[in-house]
């Protein structure tokens, strides 16, 4: 299966908005849970649109404003429904 690609903009404003949170919340997770196989983690210097940051793209869908906790159900929710559970 294909990996989930989650995209998360490290540049300047959106890491210092929470996406620096945000990494470090969906590495530990996917480690912990054995999802570490499943997903790319891909950073980017901008994805653009800073004034509305953090900007993730999970698959072939961007995000903005989102707290860590936020992304974290969003990759949840993602690799559920690639499970078919």
């Amino acid at each position: 299966m294909k990996k989930l690609v989650v995209e998360l903009c490290m540049g300047s404003s959106c890491f210092a908005r929470g996406n620096s949170q945000t990494l470090a919340v969906l590495e530990s997770y996917l480690q912990k849970s054995g999802y570490a196989s499943q997903v790319e983690l891909v950073g980017h210097l901008c994805m653009g649109d800073c004034s509305k940051g953090p900007n993730i793209r999970i698959a072939d869908a961007t995000y903005q404003g989102l707290v860590a906790e936020e992304v974290l159900q969003l990759v949840v929710d993602a690799l559920v429904e690639r499970e078919g559970l």
